[in-house]
């Protein structure tokens, strides 16, 4: 009964075309849901990714402006990063091995 009354609406020809139309956009296009689902999700991922990138950047000035005001900071840094001594100084680096 239901199925004789929705006859005349599906054989119109603008709801068809009107439905195809829709279907083409939707799925076809060139931004369609699929691509639009997944540029959205790239966004976000990138989003993130600049906001750690926005914190590294404000630790790595600190740090700068730490390295290049405090001459004791300078001096440890020197000291763990590039092994570096001071005349007449005995230093000693212990290696880790490799635990198989």
């Amino acid at each position: 009964m239901k199925l004789k009354k929705a006859i005349p609406y599906i054989k119109n020809k603008y709801i068809l075309s009107s439905l195809a139309l829709l279907v083409i956009l939707l799925f076809f296009e060139d931004t369609n849901i699929f691509r639009l689902y997944k540029y959205h999700s790239q966004l976000n991922e990138i989003k993130t990714e600049n906001n750690r990138k926005e914190v590294e950047i404000e630790e790595i000035k600190i740090k700068t402006t730490e390295l290049t005001t405090d001459p004791k900071a300078l001096e440890i840094f020197a000291r763990e990063t590039y092994k570096m001594k001071k005349n007449n100084e005995v230093v000693f680096l212990f290696m880790e091995e490799d635990k198989k």
